[in-house]
């Protein structure tokens, strides 16, 4: 492993070296690292899908392999050394160390948090005060889509309790379609986007606008972290190369994430709208490089997360992230 580590570190520093673009001869021999994410392939997951595309993980020293999987089972696994890296919402990284997990945060990925309020525009709502006496679903109360629902309200000056909030499992676009839901909260790239594309007039509320929560990225076991520092420097710096490539030209990235998955060449024309709408929030914000993880995001992530019951006590954020293995890309 020792001889493995210092291979990986004499590939960053050619990475470094020659920009992101280059090409850099893989290492004979390749470190396997195994990245966990939610569910199913999706476009969502394209940086990544363009990163092995493109051979920068082997360039990095890596064989990667993609697991897919419900989020916080994953995180469970990265705290025991199951899985290495898991594509993990802030929030979720939040929770699960307030519940005695040993994960932390080593990218963003959605600077912007992702979660979205929507309905259709016949339904007469044109401000967020306009939910009084609505009736609004979500999966239940738990995760993103609740906690964004909250501090949505809570922005807006609109009482919790003015709102009836119905669970709804993961049924947001067909309750909204159907009329059983006035409104419902999921991904701004998700429902809201499948929705349009079957041709419904929507209405969207982003909840980054009213309070900028800590959205999905990458979550590596600490044991990962404490033990093979250079592996997780190379995944990450691969993995940035494919947001930059992502970002620079989608419609590549588009066609080698289809090359990749099935299933988005399945659903091309959806996809293909979900990962234009995804880019708004995969870029970096306030003049920081990308990747950057935000103090102020994970602070008011920590306090909402608390106010709002999803953790049992208050905690540092900083315990739960480190901005290290960017610092100096």
């Amino acid at each position: 492993m020792g001889r493995l580590i210092a291979c990986i570190a004499v590939v960053l520093c050619l990475c470094s070296a020659a920009g992101p673009r280059a090409t850099v001869a893989a290492p004979a021999r390749l470190t396997s690292v195994t990245v966990a994410m939610g569910f199913t392939p999706n476009v969502q997951f394209a940086p990544f899908y363009v990163a092995e595309t493109r051979g920068y993980y082997r360039q990095a020293g890596l064989r990667v392999e993609f697991q897919y999987g419900i989020e916080p089972n994953l995180l469970r696994l990265a705290s025991v050394g199951k899985v290495d890296f898991v594509n993990s919402g802030g929030d979720e990284v939040l929770t699960a160390g307030a519940q005695g997990l040993h994960v932390t945060y080593v990218l963003t990925q959605y600077s912007r948090f992702p979660a979205a309020l929507f309905w259709l525009q016949r339904s007469g709502i044109h401000r967020v005060n306009d939910l009084r006496g609505r009736t609004v679903g979500i999966p239940g109360p738990f995760g993103a889509s609740y906690v964004g629902l909250l501090a949505l309200l809570q922005s807006a000056g609109v009482p919790a309790t003015s709102v009836s909030i119905k669970s709804i499992s993961f049924t947001q676009a067909q309750s909204v379609a159907h009329g059983k839901v006035d409104a419902a909260v999921g991904y701004a790239m998700n429902e809201p986007v499948e929705l349009r594309q079957q041709g419904y007039r929507v209405g969207e509320f982003d909840v980054y606008r009213y309070a900028n929560l800590a959205g999905a990225g990458i979550a590596a076991g600490n044991a990962v972290i404490a033990k093979h520092p250079a592996i997780v420097q190379a995944f990450v710096r691969a993995t940035l190369r494919g947001m930059q490539d992502t970002l620079r030209n989608p419609e590549q990235a588009f066609a080698d994430a289809a090359a990749a998955a099935p299933e988005i060449r399945a659903q091309r024309q959806v996809s293909h709208a979900i990962l234009q709408r995804a880019l708004d929030f995969w870029r970096p914000v306030n003049g920081h490089q990308l990747g950057w993880i935000d103090p102020q995001v994970w602070n008011t992530t920590a306090r909402l997360l608390y106010q709002f019951k999803q953790i049992p006590h208050r905690v540092a954020s900083t315990r739960f992230y480190t901005n290290r293995f960017i610092s100096d890309h």
